[in-house]
């Protein structure tokens, strides 16, 4: 459960009743971030057209009103972007997942229930040699404690944190790798939630470990990454240290990562948690990390990712200017600007403090901080 597995490259998604702009997390980060693997939308209450037309991006991915319509863009797996109200599979979806199967469609899921566990779909996808990928569940390895690996660790290592949950760590993990992989280098991340598993292609989704499990359970994919032989590892961030609803997803993964750098995410527009608690200040959450972080090793915050959708381009551009101003640090949105000059900053940390790796593999050696 590890790897997603990569015959998944041309899925048809499961939007039945839900195709919007907003909301639904694994719906829209499919479409943005991986429009290529989407040959076709399923949601019959839209109009027939493309994603572009109907919700402002996805491309000229087609919207349809049935599996029947879709098995025309030759898909080999169904994406289920979706979670039904009370959690239980209603009979049509039912139907459309039965049907999957019948077509030869491998299955990905990102709904909580277990699909490879139910005895009929468990059946049809053995006899037909297919596999149900269930992106919230974890293999018997990611029950482990963390051994401590990061002590003789030769990977480099970049965490994105925040100042409270749903902040961007997700997108701004994902332009990273993008960026980093556009120049050459050799990086992969780890997703830690469904969506960024979809999109990674690895992780484990750590909200549904037991706690004492979580820092062994990145721990354990950081290693496994070291072994497969790269250089750099993006872990994406979930929670916030300072949301007193999942501090411990964030400071396991925190403690489990034991990260070389990590980016800080921050929506400036907001100025209280779910809870209607004041968010805390930027300069105190950087040092909060650090400190965090300093029990065990140095490490570094170096970046601010921004979540500024919500703003625009002049109250945008005053922000990053304070932000930058107060921090001394790199201040950006990655979906507004490009990720460039965050992976610059990054690599200019990396040739002061660790070892870097080139992208045509001529190393330098540095004193660590």
């Amino acid at each position: 459960m590890v790897m997603l597995e990569r015959q998944s490259v041309r899925m048809v998604l499961l939007a039945e009743g839900r195709l919007s702009s907003i909301g639904l997390r694994m719906v829209i980060a499919a479409l943005l971030h991986i429009p290529e693997r989407i040959v076709a939308v399923i949601d019959s209450t839209k109009e027939r057209g493309s994603t572009q037309e109907a919700i402002g991006f996805g491309g000229d991915t087609p919207i349809v009103h049935s599996l029947e319509e879709a098995m025309q863009y030759r898909p080999d797996s169904l994406l289920i972007g979706i979670t039904p109200l009370g959690g239980q599979l209603p009979d049509t979806w039912r139907h459309t997942i039965r049907q999957a199967l019948e077509s030869g469609l491998h299955i990905v899921s990102g709904l909580r229930q277990a699909l490879r566990r139910d005895e009929e779909y468990a059946g049809l996808a053995r006899e037909r040699g297919l596999y149900i990928h269930d992106l919230h569940q974890f293999s018997k390895s990611h029950l482990i404690r963390a051994q401590g690996s990061w002590r003789r660790r030769n990977i480099l290592t970049i965490l994105t944190v925040g100042t409270d949950a749903d902040t961007g760590k997700m997108t701004t993990a994902l332009m990273l790798h993008r960026e980093m992989l556009r120049r050459g280098m050799n990086v992969t991340m780890i997703g830690t939630g469904p969506t960024g598993i979809l999109i990674s292609g690895r992780g484990v989704s750590v909200e549904d470990l037991p706690a004492d499990f979580i820092n062994g359970a990145v721990e354990f994919e950081i290693d496994k990454a070291a072994n497969e032989g790269f250089d750099y590892v993006i872990v994406e961030g979930q929670g916030a240290l300072t949301n007193c609803g999942n501090s411990p997803i964030a400071l396991g993964l925190l403690h489990g990562t034991m990260p070389d750098a990590l980016v800080l995410c921050h929506q400036p527009s907001r100025e209280t948690d779910g809870y209607g608690l004041p968010l805390p200040d930027i300069v105190g959450t950087i040092t909060l990390h650090e400190r965090m972080v300093g029990i065990f090793k140095n490490a570094n915050v170096v970046a601010i990712g921004l979540n500024s959708m919500d703003l625009n381009k002049q109250d945008y551009r005053e922000t990053v200017n304070h932000i930058a101003t107060s921090t001394g640090l790199l201040t950006l949105d990655v979906l507004r600007e490009s990720a460039t000059p965050m992976v610059d900053t990054l690599m200019e940390f990396f040739s002061k403090y660790h070892k870097v790796v080139l992208p045509h593999g001529v190393s330098e050696i540095h004193d660590r901080v």
